[in-house]
């Protein structure tokens, strides 16, 4: 008998450390993701150059705080350009990763570095449009910032474009070689 409740009494005892660990499995790791919120932080420091012409949707999407705050953590050097003079001032006095402005502003802008041989990313920033505009503008740059949006996708999209600057760098070194 004794032997009997000494069975009985192990078999509770692996029972209830079972469901123990089967509870702990997943379910209180999803109770704890609910209360922390982790945020999206940009795993490159670009310099950075925008030329917002006054009077462009690219310029009105500046006020979005958002979009502000993303471009300050994620930047070492963060330059304001906002006609051509200081554009061309800009461009000759520094070297920029990344160059954020009007989609209308974009070619031109392309042409202009592939004439200094630039290897700086030009990124289009659209201020409330359709996804007809945003999809056009993706297959040709590959890497646009559509606002408004949440700054973890501003992030995302700055990190495409350094990824894409990186991918420039190393192409031209192997050419060199």
């Amino acid at each position: 008998m004794r032997r009997l409740g000494e069975v009985i009494s192990c078999c509770c005892i692996f029972l209830l450390l079972a469901v123990t660990q089967g509870m702990g499995c997943g379910d209180k790791v999803l109770a704890l993701g609910r209360a922390v919120k982790l945020r999206y932080v940009s795993t490159h420091s670009a310099s950075i150059l925008l030329y917002l012409r006054s009077g462009t949707p690219a310029a009105v999407a500046l006020s979005d705080a958002n979009l502000q705050s993303a471009l300050k953590k994620s930047s070492q050097v963060l330059k304001v350009v906002t006609d051509a003079s200081g554009l061309d001032e800009a461009l000759n006095r520094g070297k920029y990763d990344l160059i954020v402005t009007d989609p209308q502003d974009a070619p031109g802008l392309e042409q202009q570095l592939q004439a200094m041989s630039s290897r700086s990313v030009v990124i289009p920033l659209l201020y409330q449009s359709t996804k007809a505009e945003a999809s056009a503008l993706a297959k040709h740059y590959r890497v646009i910032l559509k606002t408004p949006a949440k700054m973890d996708s501003y992030f995302s999209a700055l990190d495409e474009g350094m990824e894409m600057k990186a991918k420039r760098d190393e192409v031209s070194v192997l050419a060199k070689k």
